[in-house]
């Protein structure tokens, strides 16, 4: 039974790389791993409790605005992982998450609602290794402030934007509806070791994006990812990869963290990434790296990480790049049936 569900999950896998030839690039978090909705729609529920929320907030570039931030981005998220309960291995996970980024200041701003179902299957029983797939709906809305934005046709020959621009804009709204798919594998050989391997599919349909009156859509993203945590209850190395492509430009994560256990119940993590970024055809190269620094207290996970821009940017930004916090909070003390997936902090 196991053999021919990983064969389906890895052929599935390889379709999902034929597909990606693909004009721009979405929204994520340097701590992707903190945000799991946004990640995989399969990590829905995929924590070993009952309810989950999670909270994220990235504030970029700040230097080249001065003080206004160049992007923003706060994202909400709940989740739930239901069914499991005595001689029942099996789980079901729902979700929703709400994101809006703005970008340039807010001149573009983009609203995110999306909800989320996933299926985790235990393929041996005995809450060991799981196989999960989740599907993502939504809606995103992304709006447009044209009386703000100053056109070059606007700037008369001494520099000054005394000219009536003839940029039109048929719409400064609008609505596309989203589908996303996801699987993830994931293994607890141990109280000590744990693992997961994960593929996302996003905008199924490509739905029509454009402000004008023109064929413009949105093209389809592939996200891989895969962590892992080795070592004891006090002390445990954390690796961790994402890799994305989209329109034909790439993205590639890497990153350790290093989770030292400081009392009972409470642990520090310290860590960092290093990002590359490229496209297919003109190759990959280092973009940013970033500092991370953490605290696990009970059921709570708090981040906190610093991004150091290393690009051709770096003129523009003095190397400074973007902040970031994460926060998670599950709960499970209050109910009587055991959650799925029996991890140490398995976000």
């Amino acid at each position: 039974m196991i053999k021919p569900i990983l064969r389906t999950t890895i052929i599935l896998f390889v379709c999902l790389l034929g597909v990606s030839t693909m004009n721009a690039q979405d929204i994520h978090f340097s701590q992707f791993y903190q945000s799991p909705l946004l990640l995989n729609p399969s990590l829905t529920g995929h924590m070993p409790a009952k309810f989950r929320i999670n909270a994220m907030y990235r504030r970029q570039w700040p230097t080249i605005t001065s003080g206004r931030a160049v992007y923003e981005t706060p994202m909400i998220g709940f989740d739930a992982n239901l069914l499991r309960g005595e001689k029942k291995y099996n789980s079901l996970g729902l979700g929703l998450h709400l994101m809006n980024d703005r970008n340039s200041g807010g001149l573009l701003n983009n609203i995110e609602i999306m909800g989320s179902i996933a299926y985790h299957l235990d393929l041996k029983k005995n809450m060991k290794t799981y196989l999960s797939a989740g599907l993502q709906v939504g809606v995103i809305n992304k709006r447009l402030d044209v009386e703000e934005i100053l056109f070059g046709d606007e700037i008369d020959p001494d520099g000054n934007a005394t000219m009536q621009t003839q940029e039109i804009f048929p719409f400064s709204s609008i609505w596309l509806p989203d589908f996303r798919l996801g699987l993830t594998f994931a293994g607890f050989p141990s109280l000590k070791t744990r693992y997961k391997i994960g593929v996302g599919l996003y905008h199924l349909t490509q739905p029509r994006e454009t402000f004008l009156d023109i064929d413009n859509k949105l093209p389809l993203r592939l996200v891989a990812h895969a962590d892992a945590r080795f070592g004891s209850r006090t002390i445990g190395l954390e690796p961790k990869i994402l890799f994305q492509t989209q329109a034909r430009a790439m993205e590639l994560v890497g990153g350790l963290l290093l989770d030292l256990g400081i009392i009972r119940k409470a642990s520090l993590y310290i860590g960092g990434e290093v990002r590359a970024d490229g496209s297919v055809d003109g190759g990959i190269g280092l973009d940013a790296g970033n500092a991370i620094v953490g605290l696990r207290l009970d059921d709570w996970d708090v981040g906190f990480s610093y991004d150091f821009n290393i690009s051709n940017l770096t003129t523009g930004t003095g190397g400074r790049g973007a902040i970031e916090f994460s926060l998670i909070k599950i709960f499970r003390r209050a109910y009587k049936v055991e959650p799925i997936l029996p991890a140490i902090r398995y976000n």
